[in-house]
């Protein structure tokens, strides 16, 4: 059964997983010259924002108007630089859900597979529309106000004059194009975090339904429900060994940027730039919730298996599988938590400390 389907057609428009499909190597070439195309121009984007910070910005303001992009283009970067390093990586976190013990094994379990599939593929798209709506605001509302000034949407350095019509359209061009790379860089990121934490959430179910499925007076039955149990705390550990720096980069650039753009909003008048700045905000609040909402739902799940083996038939079981079981209990007081380097917890308390943190430090700026 393929899974997160959806989520990696986003990878292939990003540049940065190809389409299995795509078997001959004429295609193979084309889509690794379309990647190295992708990658040069987001990454050349966020040089020219340093290079302007270096030569051009001279007072708090310029630094202020110029940092929150740079910043942020720069997470998109590395989370392409780890979508394209780690796809190997990813690939073997996918295969262990199709293998045992995490591989359904009956129609049930599928059904039960294919909705959490199904629920990962709704939350991408609309994560994605979200982005997508932020992008089809900004570009366009920046066209009508600057393109005809010969302005650009945003502050960079070039090692050229671009008064002229066609280059003028060319370098404006340039930078939308960028900023759209980023944002699909950024969503195909995302997606696959949350992807896999709502098919760990989903092994907790079908783990739910094997409890209450162990056929009596077969200890065996009830051995393959722990080690499906170890096995899915196996799952996280790699999940978040391999996702807990980039988690840690995007946390700690989304604390920066939203003192950065409050204290920005509390400088701007009401004006389009005012919306550019909320929708940016607001942006960052998302995608911080994002990754803690499922983080959480994992966290919660995971302290619910005693109740999952209080629920089910246990008492009509012999000796020897009523000590499996228990074993099982005690290992789901221990719950599975991802987090950021060791440092935060990835939880709906660890939104709340991140909101009001940004708070305090935007109160910070605003007084010096």
């Amino acid at each position: 059964m393929h899974i997160l389907r959806w989520i990696f057609k986003v990878h292939t428009i990003a540049g940065c997983s190809q389409t299995s499909d795509w078997t001959s190597p004429n295609k193979k070439f084309l889509y690794t010259v379309y990647t190295f195309v992708l990658f040069v121009l987001i990454h050349s984007l966020c040089l020219t924002q340093i290079l302007d910070i270096v030569f051009n910005v001279n007072s708090q303001d310029e630094f202020s108007e110029n940092i929150y992009l740079t910043v942020g283009v720069f997470v998109s970067c590395f989370k392409m630089w780890n979508l394209l390093h780690n796809r190997e990586n990813y690939a073997v976190l996918i295969s262990k859900l199709e293998k045992k013990p995490l591989l359904p094994v009956n129609t049930e379990e599928i059904e039960i597979r294919a909705k959490f599939d199904k629920m990962a593929e709704w939350n991408a798209i609309v994560y994605m529309t979200v982005a997508g709506l932020c992008i089809g605001w900004m570009i366009p509302s920046s066209f009508l106000k600057d393109f005809r000034y010969r302005k650009l949407s945003y502050r960079i350095w070039l090692p050229y004059n671009y008064s002229s019509s066609f280059v003028f359209a060319i370098t404006y061009s340039y930078q939308a194009a960028g900023v759209t790379i980023g944002a699909f860089a950024n969503v195909a990121c995302d997606s696959l975090f949350s992807g896999l934490l709502i098919h760990t959430y989903s092994q907790f179910e079908i783990l739910r339904y094997r409890l209450n499925h162990i056929v009596k007076n077969k200890k065996d039955s009830a051995k393959k429900c722990a080690h499906l149990h170890n096995h899915i705390y196996k799952f996280a550990v790699m999940i978040n060994e391999k996702f807990k720096t980039m988690v840690f980069i995007q946390f700690v650039v989304s604390i920066s940027l939203c003192c950065v753009n409050l204290y920005r909003l509390n400088q701007v008048k009401m004006n389009s730039k005012l919306i550019d700045l909320t929708l940016i905000i607001c942006c960052l609040l998302i995608q911080i919730l994002y990754y803690c909402w499922y983080g959480n739902e994992i966290k919660v799940k995971s302290l619910q298996v005693s109740d999952m083996v209080i629920e089910s038939n246990w008492m009509s079981l012999d000796n020897d599988a009523k000590k499996i079981l228990i074993m099982i209990m005690r290992r789901a007081t221990v719950p599975i938590e991802f987090n950021t380097m060791h440092l935060l917890s990835i939880n709906l308390e660890c939104f709340k400390t991140i909101i009001k943190t940004s708070y305090s430090a935007f109160n910070m700026l605003q007084q010096t």
